[in-house]
């Protein structure tokens, strides 16, 4: 069943997800009490709260805000259990939320868990989502405080339905855990250049970075003549294709770990620093997160 558009005020939910964040994990949530009652706390714009979508319990998908735009569902944080949670990054920003129609100790009526299945099945597809425990999740693994999504539901049940809707290779591919063959799989990304600032739900992130710049010339390109070790000094994102904090991140280096680069470029300012390192697969080390900050004046 296709998704019915409903919408709700622009109080209710953020346009866009800011600094390039997208869509990295699904969260479940029970709406505790009937479909239109729910539905009214998204349309009241005095509430301040959304979903991106909502699910009654004969199977009636409605859509509140768009995916690519950030709802109000999951952004108060207590006690979190969510392994792949971003320290002081608002969840909002990278998660998809689906309300139930229902109280937490409801039994699932076959409609509704058939359509919720569907619908983490296309959002999955849709962002390269990978359909396991760590990225379609409870919202109560964010917020302890509350029962949500309740304890009857299953998210193995809604996981195994969702597979089994899958065409048969991509099923096959997300059961194991890879999706290396289609696309990279989301990663628990650390954003040591942003900084959030305590405010309520809708928080905003603050960040002093410029823009890159295009097409760098060959006096902004150094290259040595053989590998050289830089050491980092906190987490930081070895991000792929270009030396931006736009770029999609490879993979998270720990504080403390030695990295073999070839060169460094010049790319995009973040806190005043100009200068990437390129690893000895071409990806990139923003060098302010290193022992060598300014590769400039290391000796020949």
């Amino acid at each position: 069943m296709e998704p019915q558009w409903i919408g709700c005020p622009e109080s209710n939910f953020r346009k866009g997800r800011p600094f390039g964040l997208r869509p990295e994990a699904i969260v479940v949530h029970i709406m505790d009490g009937s479909f239109a009652a729910g539905e009214s706390v998204f349309r009241n714009p005095e509430t301040q709260k959304s979903a991106h979508y909502g699910i009654s319990r004969d199977g009636e998908v409605h859509q509140y805000v768009n995916e690519s735009d950030t709802a109000f569902h999951a952004g108060i944080v207590v006690n979190p259990s969510w392994p792949l949670l971003k320290p002081r990054i608002n969840p909002n920003f990278y998660t998809i939320g689906i309300e139930h129609e229902g109280r937490p100790d409801d039994i699932w009526p076959e409609p509704q868990l058939s359509a919720s299945a569907s619908l983490i099945k296309d959002i999955g597809e849709r962002w390269k989502i990978p359909l396991d425990v760590s990225h379609v999740i409870r919202h109560h693994e964010i917020r302890a405080s509350k029962t949500c999504p309740g304890n009857w539901v299953q998210i193995g049940e809604l996981l195994k339905r969702a597979l089994a809707a899958r065409p048969a290779t991509l099923a096959a591919v997300a059961a194991h855990g890879d999706i290396s063959s289609t696309a990279p799989a989301p990663l628990r990304i650390v954003q040591p250049e942003l900084e959030m600032l305590p405010s309520p739900q809708n928080v905003l992130l603050t960040a002093t970075v410029q823009p890159p710049s295009v097409n760098p010339s060959s006096s902004e390109l150094t290259r040595n003549s053989k590998p050289f070790t830089v050491r980092t000094l906190k987490n930081v994102n070895l991000r792929r294709a270009k030396p931006a904090t736009s770029a999609h991140v490879v993979r998270v280096i720990p504080a403390h770990s030695d990295v073999a680069v070839s060169h460094f470029e010049k790319g995009e300012r973040v806190d005043g620093n100009p200068y990437w390192y390129v690893d000895l697969q071409d990806n990139y080390l923003w060098a302010g997160a290193t022992d060598k900050p300014d590769p400039t004046t290391m000796a020949a």
